[in-house]
């Protein structure tokens, strides 16, 4: 079975409040050197980027990146700069300027296109954004802000005027409530329930960031350290420049301004300057702190950095020579991304389930979910399917489940990709209901492929087997095409039990076991089989194996998942077989009650018995008729025209396939039906009853199927009703094929809704 690591699996399980809204309960009193003042810290090590990435970020510290939080993906900030000012000669700004009229210009250039911090300093940043703007307007590249330049950013030399400006009340400790920021503070959100000694509505944040906060303060109070006062949010610059703004720039904001810090205990934590003692560094003057090592610890597992360690660089260790340093003990903030802080909560209290993932660049990190969250699009999920040494495909059933929105799933590496949709799909989600599909997906090294989506669903991966060279897998078997038999109709023909009983036609009832056998030509060890279960009268699944297996185990995984009302659903798989006196034999079970339709389209037997291998194929979209295709035989094109019921598709194999591997694909569908695929000499001969993927109105619904391909390398597919058809190529079976299949009891690798 795929496993999460074991520190993934601590973090998941972690409970450390009683509630998703970190409700905590009465301090518990303890005394030990544990808890003892930390006043001679040592700074943990920087957080790495996959470490901020992945949410795990115990025991390092994630500092004040360059630039304003909104750099950082935080909203933007109001700021209060004097009305009626008084407008001067314009004096050039160039590197090393400081002032208004900076910020003025930085803010200019911002609402051209560029990215600079306006804080007033002008950087190498400013620098080469001016040098740009210069070039881009004709203007001489110098990097000097001149009066010209400044007239075309509409930017002015001022000074004096009114402060604070209308719309800006000051209370003497911040600008909280003032009518200039009425648009910014709604867009904070606060505590809703008591937080041991802190009242609901004491904290404000953005909503990504005060659950940092919500479950630092929760935590140390759970563990007995005692909170007399704290809080969040003051809109005011740094304690070390003029709380009030006058006459500082908007780099002077506290992160206090964007509910990004957070004092506690101020009167036993001030912040001071201190000096070194008799000639000593500055770093080795004791802190004035009451808190503890493991309190700065579990801040910094959520993410915090404590103004203890200091400002300006501040002490490393006491071993770091400063004549001066000023800390602030009372202080933790955040000074991560949106993103990053989305991830430590995940880390600290997912109860969900925990995974890898990658990003577009094919960077990995760790995923945990929260309770009740759901993988939204975009995630790709690293799939580690457990393969044996030397597989290079693997076949898997594909389950998603829980859909928000549609969209669909893809099977790909784990490399970078472009960003945005993927060009085939393996499955597709639909709302209110779990819709599963068959794969072959190639494998890494490792056994890893990785599943993206496009949309919000879970996603549940079970492995059937792998394809592997003859050289890692000389038992490996070869798959033997037949013309697809129906060896499974409960709705037309009697249906047997494994103990030998039989029924007339009629509906299965749940727990009810039926043996499918198929008269073939080889002793085969699995067969390559349509499942379609009609008339479902309740939500399920239907399981298939064979019969000894699913006697003992039961239904472990699932082949078809399917809801009450449905009227057909299908799905390809590969089921293991016995070989009896009736053919390859294997069964299918439900929990629930319905009628059960299977359909072998070909099976897998050992290699000395004959057949044809496997050939990997990128994944291609063959026909989309949504789109413009041709006709490989007339050389007509169509583009965007329905398919009419009765219709073919015709399209065109590789060189050299007898078989090929296709995920169907029906959308916006006029009427329930079904796509019958076949080589193009069967499926001209008229009407047919085996249909390889189903037509929903309303849905696009997917499948994989094994289609043989007539002698001129054609094949079509016939649709019974109305509907547009996608058709993705993702490999061959050919007398050169050089991959065996290997089957397995199918085994569960992902479960996106389980905790781990």
């Amino acid at each position: 079975m795929h496993t999460v690591p074991r520190r993934l699996r601590a973090l998941c399980l972690l409970s450390l409040v009683a509630s998703s809204a970190f409700v905590a309960t009465a301090p518990v009193a303890t005394v030990s050197a544990a808890d003892a003042p930390w006043t001679l810290p040592t700074v943990p090590p920087q957080c790495s980027t996959t470490a901020m990435n992945s949410g795990n970020v115990a025991g390092c510290v994630i500092t004040l990146g360059s630039g304003l939080p909104e750099t950082r993906g935080w909203p933007a900030a109001p700021f209060p700069r004097p009305t009626n000012p008084t407008v001067l000669a314009w004096v050039n700004l160039t590197s090393g300027s400081t002032g208004n009229a900076v910020a003025d210009v930085q803010q200019a250039l911002d609402d051209q296109g560029a990215s600079l911090s306006v804080d007033g300093q002008f950087g190498l940043l400013t620098l080469w954004a001016v040098k740009a703007y210069q070039q881009d307007n004709s203007l001489p590249v110098t990097g000097i802000v001149d009066a010209t330049m400044a007239d075309m950013l509409k930017v002015q030399n001022t000074t004096g005027g009114t402060f604070p400006p209308v719309g800006w009340k000051w209370l003497g400790w911040g600008y909280n409530g003032s009518p200039a920021l009425a648009a910014f503070e709604k867009l904070f959100v606060s505590n809703t329930q008591q937080i041991g000694s802190l009242k609901p509505g004491q904290l404000k944040s953005f909503p990504d960031a005060l659950p940092l906060f919500e479950g630092f303060l929760a935590e140390i109070q759970a563990k007995g350290y005692t909170i007399t006062d704290g809080g969040t949010y003051v809109f005011r610059c740094t304690a070390s420049t003029r709380k009030d703004c006058a006459g500082l720039q908007r780099g002077s904001l506290s992160n206090h301004a964007y509910g990004l810090a957070s004092d506690i205990n101020t009167g036993k934590n001030p912040m001071q300057t201190d000096v070194g003692i008799n000639g000593a560094s500055a770093c080795k003057t004791p802190v004035i702190t009451n808190l503890p090592q493991w309190v700065v610890q579990t801040a910094e597992k959520w993410g915090l950095y404590w103004g203890g360690y200091g400002w300006s660089s501040g002490c490393s260790s006491p071993s770091q020579s400063r004549t001066s340093v000023t800390r602030d003990p009372m202080h933790f903030e955040f000074n991560g991304t949106v993103d990053q802080a989305k991830a430590i909560l995940r880390a600290n209290v997912g109860s969900g389930a925990c995974f890898p993932v990658v990003d577009d660049l094919g960077v990995q990190s760790d995923r945990c979910l929260l309770r009740g969250e759901v993988p939204d699009g975009g995630t790709r999920i690293v799939i580690d399917t457990n393969a044996p040494a030397g597989a290079t495909a693997v076949m898997v059933n594909i389950t998603l489940t829980g859909a928000q929105t549609t969209g669909y799933a893809a099977a790909e590496d784990c490399g970078a990709v472009p960003a945005g949709d993927r060009a085939w799909s393996n499955a597709n989600a639909r709302l209110g209901r779990a819709v599963a599909a068959a794969a072959v997906v190639p494998i890494d090294a490792q056994g890893h492929f990785c599943l993206y989506q496009s949309g919000t669903f879970h996603s549940i991966v079970d492995v059937e087997g792998f394809f592997s060279p003859a050289a890692a897998a000389p038992s490996g078997n070869l798959y033997t095409p037949i013309a697809p038999v129906r060896v499974v109709d409960t709705r037309t023909s009697p249906w047997c039990s494994p103990d030998g009983s039989c029924n007339d036609p009629s509906p299965v009832p749940a727990n009810t076991p039926v043996v499918a056998a198929a008269s073939v030509p080889v002793d085969a060890v699995a067969a390559m089989a349509n499942l379609t279960v009609v008339g479902a009268g309740s939500t399920g699944f239907l399981t298939a194996d064979t019969c000894p297996v699913l006697a003992v185990a039961g239904t472990t995984h699932s082949n078809v998942n399917f809801v009450a009302g449905d009227r057909a659903i299908t799905n390809l798989a590969v089921v293991p077989t016995l070989s009896t006196d009736m053919g390859a034999q294997f069964c299918t079970v439900s929990p629930t009650s319905q009628g059960v339709v299977v359909d072998v389209l070909g099976v897998f037997a050992p290699a000395a018995q004959g057949g044809l291998g496997y050939t990997t194929l990128a994944p291609s979209r063959l026909v989309d008729t949504r789109k413009c295709w041709t006709d490989p035989i007339t050389t007509v094109q169509r583009c965007a025209m329905v398919n009419t019921a009765g219709s073919v598709v015709r399209m065109r194999a590789p060189a050299g396939a007898n078989v090929v591997l296709l995920n169907l694909t029906t959308t916006l569908g006029a009427a329930f039906g079904f796509v019958a695929a076949d080589r193009c000499s069967v499926i001209n001969g008229g009407v047919h009853d085996k249909g390889s993927v189903q037509i929903v109105p309303g849905s696009a619904v997917a499948n994989l199927t094994v289609v043989p391909v007539d002698s001129d390398g054609t094949f079509c597919a016939w649709v019974s009703s109305t509907t547009h058809l996608v058709v993705d190529l993702f490999g061959t079976f050919s007398p050169t094929g050089g991959l065996r299949f290997v089957p397995i009891t199918p085994e569960r690798v992902l479960d996106s809704r389980q905790p781990a």
